[in-house]
């Protein structure tokens, strides 16, 4: 008996001990010991992207703080007067953290975190990351991590940063000395306010008429067409002698779907914008546009700056045809509304960028900038008189007046060998008789 007891409180024992190292290990594993954190497939395995509200991202450089508005189909970018984010960015990143699996972990000491550049901003002086916080409500952190240097195919760290590799370091705080390696260069996740902006904004299309008021009265000109099938533009205000240099101008495709690189707040436009020249476009389907462009010059680069305001002059009602069938009515009224609904919503897309400043490339608005001398085909002079063909010596006089009564003959092409005048005989009589008596009497 006393044996069965005794080997019931070894196995307790023994059971005990074993938990005890269970619970050690467990701890161990979910702490910051340097052993590192423990093993899983996701990056972030509790993340729930539906509560974050904000994305905060950080480097030594800059910073940017992009706020997820509550009905989620729309956010801002702070660093930027709360001008709109690209939404399909903001959410193509919280997809990829939600589903970012971990290719490998390292356990690498404080002490060479700034080698692989997992440093946050403001703890060191080098070897500086990218800090990534998620937030939700009430500034709750939900996920922080900072990505480190990038890793080329091989495996090795990666001199040109975001050239040449495909993987990753990530180090997470509470992880401790464990980084991660994910097969993702979240090339999105920078912070560059410039980036994150929704870069689409106005749309021109059918443009019939564009009037541009340059800063220098002469310089200013104006072009249309009549019809939207003409493909060539007219100057309007011509002068005589002036037309339009068509191939000098492109028109069609002005300001059609344009991207910008920067956007700056309504109240920086009278210094962006000083010395603009001003265009009024308006188009075949009622929009105007009132744009004002400028190039200004800073630290020996040249920015271009464009605002603009729009309108539009959509028919509410339908004139009927005369005579019209009830079943040609109802397509055309199903017609006129599509139309009308089309242009309504085009006009509520392009109307909250109206009075902002967009930072655009040189293409985008150089046809603008075109003086009128520019672009003008002065006509040719007409063609001087030739000078008279000098006189040929060598030919003919001209022929005698005809007498009355006589046609003269009518031209020809060549003119006919004129014969030499033939010398009169001469009379030929024998020759003297040196004998012969000159006085004597002839017979």
């Amino acid at each position: 008996m006393k044996k069965i007891l005794t080997l019931l409180a070894v196995l307790a024992a023994l059971i005990v001990t074993a938990v005890v190292y269970q619970q050690q290990q467990n701890a161990n594993l979910n702490s910051a010991a340097t052993s590192g954190a423990r093993n899983r497939d996701l990056l972030l395995p509790d993340l729930d992207i539906t509560e974050v509200q904000k994305i905060r991202i950080k480097d030594d450089k800059a910073e940017v703080n992009i706020a997820i508005n509550d009905d989620r189909k729309g956010a801002s970018v702070a660093e930027r007067s709360g001008y709109r984010a690209s939404l399909d960015r903001v959410g193509r990143v919280l997809s990829e953290l939600r589903e970012q699996k971990i290719a490998s972990k390292q356990i690498v000491g404080k002490g060479a975190w700034a080698e692989i550049k997992v440093q946050p901003p403001g703890d060191a002086q080098e070897g500086i990351g990218t800090l990534v916080e998620l937030i939700g409500s009430g500034g709750k952190v939900l996920a922080s991590f900072v990505l480190g240097e990038q890793l080329n195919i091989a495996g090795g760290v990666s001199s040109t940063g975001f050239s040449g590799g495909n993987q990753r370091f990530v180090r997470i705080p509470e992880d401790g000395d464990t980084i991660w390696v994910v097969s993702n260069t979240f090339y999105d996740l920078e912070a560059k306010p410039e980036s994150w902006l929704d870069k689409a904004f106005i749309d021109v299309q059918q443009i019939r008429e564009i009037a541009v008021t340059a800063p220098t009265a002469a310089d200013s000109w104006r072009v249309g067409r009549k019809d939207e099938t003409a493909t060539d533009y007219e100057l309007l205000d011509a002068k005589a002698g002036e037309s339009l240099d068509g191939p000098k101008l492109s028109v069609s495709s002005l300001l059609s779907a344009p991207t910008f690189n920067d956007v700056h707040a309504k109240d920086k436009a009278a210094e962006l914008l000083k010395g603009a020249t001003r265009a009024r476009i308006t188009t075949f389907d009622g929009f105007t546009y009132d744009v004002q462009v400028a190039k200004q010059s800073k630290d020996g680069a040249d920015k271009y700056y464009l605002s603009f305001d729009v309108s539009a002059d959509i028919p509410q009602t339908r004139a009927a045809a005369k005579d019209e069938k009830e079943e040609d009515k109802k397509k055309a009224d199903e017609a006129f509304a599509a139309t009308k609904k089309a242009r309504e919503e085009k006009l509520a897309k392009e109307k909250p960028f109206a009075g902002w400043v967009f930072e655009v490339s040189e293409y985008t608005v150089n046809n603008l900038f075109k003086k009128r001398s520019e672009i003008l085909k002065l006509e040719q002079k007409s063609a001087e008189a030739a000078p008279a063909a000098p006189v040929n010596p060598a030919a003919p006089a001209p022929a005698a007046p005809v007498k009355p009564g006589l046609q003269p003959a009518p031209p020809s092409l060549t003119t006919p060998p004129v014969p030499l005048p033939l010398a009169p005989k001469a009379e030929i009589k024998p020759a003297a008789d040196p004998n012969a008596n000159p006085a004597a009497p002839k017979n």
